[in-house]
């Protein structure tokens, strides 16, 4: 992967790849528990506590962040993991460009016990 974006054609190759990113989804927590879907392999984290979650990431792997448009959110979550060391990117248009390209989607777990925050 190069550059702070990825597209979501490329993200989705590597989604199907031996080694795919991490992929984490940093929506706000209103606007991930208002939708019942994510994107295959993400898991969700709060973007506002990035040094609270950093150290489950391997510093040698790349890791793909996303929110609902690809602006503000995923990108300073991604700057802050940059900032340490991360190959950290964005998804380009977020989980909304994903959807509207009819890229898969799975259902997202319910919130409740062993609930990652």
């Amino acid at each position: 992967m190069g550059g702070f974006f990825v597209s979501v054609v490329e993200l989705n190759r590597l989604v199907g790849a031996d080694s795919p990113p991490a992929v984490i989804d940093v929506r706000k927590r209103a606007a991930f528990e208002a939708d019942t879907a994510m994107l295959p392999t993400a898991r969700w984290r709060d973007h506002a506590q990035v040094d609270l979650w950093m150290a489950e990431l391997d510093p040698a792997e790349p890791v793909v962040l996303y929110c609902v448009h690809g602006h503000e959110v995923s990108q300073g979550a991604a700057a802050e993991l940059r900032r340490h060391g991360y190959d950290a990117r964005v998804l380009t248009g977020g989980i909304e460009a994903w959807r509207e390209a009819g890229a898969t989607l799975v259902t997202r777990p319910e919130p409740g016990p062993g609930y990652a925050e």
